[in-house]
């Protein structure tokens, strides 16, 4: 309701007020004239009972001689009552009484009207200024933050985060200084530094008295690295609506600006109001319905409780005396019912006995206050009031439905629970734990933690110690089961120490603990068997292959000397056809030899134990490539190695290797004027394994075809011809063999007549490369 259309409403319902006291005095006058001189109960309480309706309403409506007219008549009727004196005793005080009511109705319906006006004018101000809310903001538009704080750092970081909680951020002035710049539009809310300098306080209060003044009641909200009293004192002293030490909660924070930009409720506060007086509860309905509040007035105290259930209440407001049942009896007879037991009840009445005003709090009210009642104050108490209770009921709520959570946790969880005191009583056990013990709920209780594990003190220790470990339990029936075991102690909501146990039976893993230990028992044995079987083969194959060598070269060397002997013996009649048998004789004893050291050689390197350490790869190298060059001085051969070239490998094998590369390269090239080979390395990035490097042997000789290069690395393959290039064709196999022994790759790219290249790897990366390969 706007401010004007509330005064005209007080307006109107001033004059209809008005209208009818002339009546409401007759009234009074008459209940006075019939008390007589004899004690009349029942008229003594209906003059009484009139009397205090004139003096709770009178100054409500703008009539506040006929209010202290009518409260000293009211004062005068209880002090008879309450001394057992008959009111004729007081009979010249009530007729001084009465008269001052005739006179102050006429005082008040005439010379008052136009301060009336103006007061009620004042009243609808102020009714509107208290019903303010933080402007809302603009359709699509969130709601403009102010912040003031001294460090840009963390001012910018709560302007990010504010951001996403879906908020506009102004920061006001930075750097700061006492001259703050406004923001374009009235914010919905300030958050600042308490430990701002008085003189930026005192801006900042500044503005938003402004903002106040058009009509926008804007809340500060406080932070602080403090969280001392006096701190939060500073705080509240300067107006805060909140505070938060640092570091901020941010969402603690984001939550209240949530709730101070909001404005009313989704649904509004809903106020009871329950008071005889039917134009004067009607008039306190309208002045809360102007503040956006939804009411129900109910003159009948016997229709409170219907009205209780229908209309859900946030807030219920009663008078003191009213017929057939008071205020007080109908506070006491609402607590008495669980689910009216929150509802704040708020007394509003002319009582001004403080006997009377404690009776009624003590009763069950949460507020008295005494009429008239201003209406800034009447919908300042609403709105509180309902607020607080809309927040209990979604606290008890949030509670609720965390117990049930946790209820339902406790009650269907595979693990077994058990709640406790400190001293081992138990207080509950799940399904799970009654089925673990095999006892039943009453039956652990009666057992207690002390008869329910073989040791419950680290269950029961200090209540900062935690306990996990494996217990052994103890069931009805005397049997035993492992169990592991996690417990904590504490508070509950009446102050006693509890112990929280959670079990789970581990019999079974246990079990199969046993087993894998027993199976990996079994497993070295049989690994201990299998490694002994395998040092005994390799030993019988050491020595076959040592036999071996030594049989096979008897017949060789054998064969080869009875050759020379026969070519001696037919040195002069011997044709040329049997020459060329003879000596194709030694050459295939030559061959055989040569394919035998080769196999023994390969089948040697399997059982060589590898030594890594830093090999100087470009001196070894360039070592091997100059005896080659000794062993056949006439040949011209182009030899580039790059320097440096360090690697962490077996000294003794990879010389090996090179010796079979670099041997391969310069036969392969014999057959070139011009030689050239090539030792280096290079980086190489590798899909999901980052850079490895990779070192090549390369050479312009002979080649071969790419397509049988799955045949290059096996023993006894040649991709050329005895007649062309001599050589067992073991090499290569043995060069594998030990890339493999290092962890690394080997593989060759190549053209027929184009020469070849190379690759292998190992698997330590290599310490220094420089200069072009």
């Amino acid at each position: 309701m706007p401010a004007t259309s509330l005064a005209l409403f007080m307006q109107q319902q001033r004059a209809a007020y008005a209208e009818g006291l002339p009546a409401k005095i007759a009234a009074l006058q008459a209940a006075v004239g019939e008390l007589g001189e004899h004690d009349n109960p029942s008229a003594l309480d209906t003059a009484r009972a009139q009397a205090h309706k004139l003096a709770g309403s009178g100054g409500t409506f703008g009539f506040p001689a006929v209010s202290r007219a009518a409260a000293r008549i009211e004062s005068i009727l209880s002090r008879s009552r309450d001394a057992r004196v008959p009111p004729q005793a007081e009979s010249n005080a009530l007729q001084l009484c009465l008269r001052a009511l005739e006179a102050a109705l006429a005082s008040d319906g005439g010379a008052e009207d136009a301060s009336s006006d103006l007061a009620v004018a004042a009243a609808a101000r102020t009714v509107a200024g208290a019903g303010t809310s933080p402007p809302s903001s603009a359709s699509g538009t969130s709601p403009l933050v102010c912040v003031l704080e001294p460090d840009d750092a963390m001012a910018q970081a709560l302007v990010r985060q504010l951001s996403l909680g879906g908020y506009r951020c102004f920061l006001l002035g930075q750097p700061l200084s006492a001259a703050l710049a406004p923001p374009p539009e009235p914010p919905a809310a300030v958050v600042a530094n308490v430990g701002l300098s008085p003189p930026v306080l005192s801006a900042l209060r500044g503005m938003t008295q402004t903002w106040a003044e058009g009509g926008t009641e804007v809340p500060v909200i406080f932070m602080s690295g403090g969280t001392d009293f006096q701190t939060r004192l500073q705080a509240v002293q300067a107006g805060g609506a909140g505070y938060f030490p640092a570091p901020v909660d941010v969402s603690a924070l984001t939550a209240l600006l949530d709730h101070l930009t909001s404005g009313e409720p989704a649904r509004p506060y809903r106020v009871l109001l329950v008071d005889d007086d039917q134009a004067l509860a009607e008039l306190y309905a309208g002045v809360l319905e102007s503040a956006g509040l939804e009411t129900l007035v109910v003159t009948d105290p016997r229709q409170v409780m219907a009205s209780l259930v229908d209309f859900q209440p946030d807030l219920l407001t009663c008078d003191i005396h009213m017929p057939q049942c008071s205020g007080i009896e109908l506070a006491a007879l609402i607590r008495q019912q669980a689910q009216f037991v929150r509802l704040p009840i708020v007394f509003l009445s002319a009582e001004t006995s403080l006997s009377r005003q404690a009776l009624a709090l003590k009763q069950g009210g949460d507020d008295f206050i005494i009429k008239p009642v201003a209406p800034a104050v009447l919908i300042s108490v609403a709105q509180s009031r309902a607020r607080r209770y809309r927040s209990l009921v979604a606290a008890e709520d949030t509670l609720r439905i965390s117990e049930e959570r946790l209820r339902m946790v406790f009650e269907t969880s595979l693990d077994g629970f058990i709640q406790a005191l400190a001293d081992g009583t138990v207080v509950s056990a799940n399904p799970s734990a009654c089925a673990l013990f095999r006892m039943t709920e009453a039956q652990i209780k009666a057992a207690g933690v002390n008869g329910l594990f073989d040791r419950a003190g680290p269950l029961l220790g200090h209540p900062a110690d935690k306990f996990r470990g494996e217990l052994d339990c103890l069931r009805a029936d005397g049997s035993r089961f492992p169990a592991e075991v996690s417990s904590s102690q504490h508070l509950s909501s009446e102050g006693d120490v509890q112990v929280s146990v959670v079990l789970r039976d581990i019999t079974e893993r246990q079990l199969a603990e046993q087993q894998i230990l027993q199976l990996n028992t079994e497993l070295e044995a049989r690994v201990e068997q299998r490694t002994a079987e395998l040092r005994e083969a390799n030993q019988e194959l050491q020595a076959f292959s040592h036999s071996l060598a030594h049989d096979l070269r008897q017949p060789y060397i054998a064969i080869s000397g009875l050759t020379h002997l026969l070519e001696r013996e037919l040195s002069g009649g011997t044709s040329e056809r049997g020459k060329h048998y003879l000596a194709r004789i030694r050459a295939g004893v030559g061959q055989m030899n040569e394919r035998t050291d080769s196999l023994l050689a390969l089948a040697q390197l399997s059982r060589t134990q590898t030594r890594r350490e830093v090999v100087d790869l470009s001196a070894m190298a360039s070592e091997l490539l100059h005896t080659l060059a000794q062993q056949e001085p006439e040949r011209t051969v182009s030899v580039r190695v790059q320097q440096p070239l360090q690697v962490q490998a077996d000294a003794a094998l990879l010389r090996h290797l090179l010796h079979i590369l670099l041997g391969n390269a310069w036969k392969f090239t014999s057959r070139q004027a011009t030689a050239e080979i090539t030792v280096g390395a290079e980086l190489r990035l590798v899909e999901g394994s980052g850079r490895e490097t990779v070192f090549f042997v390369k050479d312009n000789g002979a080649g071969f075809d790419m397509a049988y290069a799955d045949k290059l690395f096996g023993a006894f393959q040649r991709l050329h011809a005895p007649a062309e290039f001599a050589g067992a064709g073991v090499g290569l196999a043995t060069a594998r063999r030990i890339v493999t022994r290092h962890a690394g790759r080997i593989w060759a790219t190549s053209s027929p007549g184009e020469g070849a290249v190379f690759y292998f790897t190992l698997d330590k990366p290599v310490l220094d490369i420089s200069g072009p390969p």
